[in-house]
């Protein structure tokens, strides 16, 4: 645990990153405010990895090695500007509390801390795969969210699949413009737009074949043609998120939709390119990890709440779990706490201490 001077050092920290959000991609002042708090306080070997720090506490070459990991990003804001508004300046701090909780101590391995950017966006996971090849060696990695909507301080845990993976699609069509009288001289695309937004759900049918996993599509657009009544239509776009507990089904989702939209395009005589963004994997944990976390949270008392289902949002941990294996899991933030990404919600700091100790008892 903690003791108050660190506690207090810990929320400090906390309070002077939410006075400095940044956006994925562009977390500077966060990354330095981070990087000096744990060449102040404690002896990590801290490395610039290029957008993201890595703190390392060694031990020995030859022992094994664990990872934590934080999320640093803020969210973007319609003035250019940024607000941590889903509490990732609440999950560095608790991971510098968990550098403070291993100075002078030995634990038997080599623990790294990884203060990743860019999670919001789905690439900062990625960035970390790309520029540090020791992950793929971990024994295990872990890392945590704060939760709105549950009891406050509580785990939460969930075996396999803990947040969904998602996507935007986008598919844009180009036709032919034709006078409105004589709409048959051009290729219209609305027709086609229209039968692929309709026939998505049956193709997600399919996929499931009866099975209770959510895949799920979200329309966020369907544009095409404009307010001139005397030209046929002969551009569009269809923008839908695709969510689901399998990035597989997803795949397979998306090339449905390609395909149909392929053949249409041949017989009406559009072309058509596809577009995907904000990729996120499924966040899914590794089931021994999972029941060796349950057994140290249990035996260390910590309150844990097990999850019926997945969260719907995702999360680009899912990514190091792909390279590693690992859990990730919850702090409740109280059943009246704001939601994320609402305007009113602003990180608890008396979550800190929990988020901590869970992490020490994971050492």
């Amino acid at each position: 645990m903690l003791n108050a001077n660190q506690l207090e050092k810990v929320v400090a920290l906390r309070r002077a990153l939410h006075e400095c959000p940044e956006r994925s991609g562009h977390e500077t002042r966060t990354t330095a405010t981070i990087r000096t708090f744990l060449q102040e306080n404690t002896s990590l070997e801290v490395r610039d990895m290029g957008g993201w720090l890595l703190a390392s506490h060694w031990e020995g070459e030859s022992l094994p090695a664990i990872g934590f990991r934080a999320d640093m990003d803020a969210l973007p804001t319609g003035n250019g500007g940024a607000r941590h508004g889903c509490g990732h300046d609440g999950h560095s701090a608790m991971l510098c509390g968990l550098g403070l909780l291993l100075e002078g101590r030995r634990v038997g391995k080599n623990i790294h801390l990884i203060f990743q950017s860019a999670e919001e966006t789905g690439e900062g996971a990625k960035r970390v795969i790309d520029t540090w090849p020791a992950l793929g060696s971990l024994q295990a990695i872990y890392a945590l969210h704060n939760i709105p909507g549950h009891p406050r301080g509580a785990v939460l845990m969930r075996r396999s699949c803990f947040a969904c993976a998602s996507c935007g699609h986008i598919v844009h069509l180009t036709g032919r413009p034709a006078h409105a009288a004589y709409p048959g001289d051009g290729a219209n695309p609305i027709g086609l737009l229209s039968r692929l937004a309709l026939e998505t759900p049956q193709m997600i049918d399919d996929i499931l074949d009866g099975d209770d996993r959510l895949l799920m599509r979200t329309l966020i657009g369907l544009n095409a043609g404009g307010e001139d009544f005397g030209i046929s239509a002969h551009e569009g776009r269809l923008c839908q998120t695709l969510r689901g507990h399998r990035k597989a089904d997803i795949d397979a989702l998306i090339q449905k939709i390609e395909a149909r939209a392929l053949a249409g395009c041949r017989e009406a005589g559009l072309k058509c390119n596809f577009e995907i963004r904000d990729a996120f994997p499924d966040t899914t944990n590794d089931d021994d990890r999972f029941d060796d976390a349950m057994t140290r949270f249990n035996a260390a008392g910590l309150p844990v709440k097990l999850l019926d289902e997945p969260m719907r949002w995702s999360e680009d941990f899912g990514w190091l779990l792909k390279k590693a294996p690992g859990v990730y899991f919850g702090i409740g933030a109280g059943e009246d706490c704001p939601g994320l990404h609402t305007d009113g919600y602003e990180f608890d700091d008396g979550l800190i201490e929990a988020g901590v100790r869970a992490f020490g008892v994971l050492v």
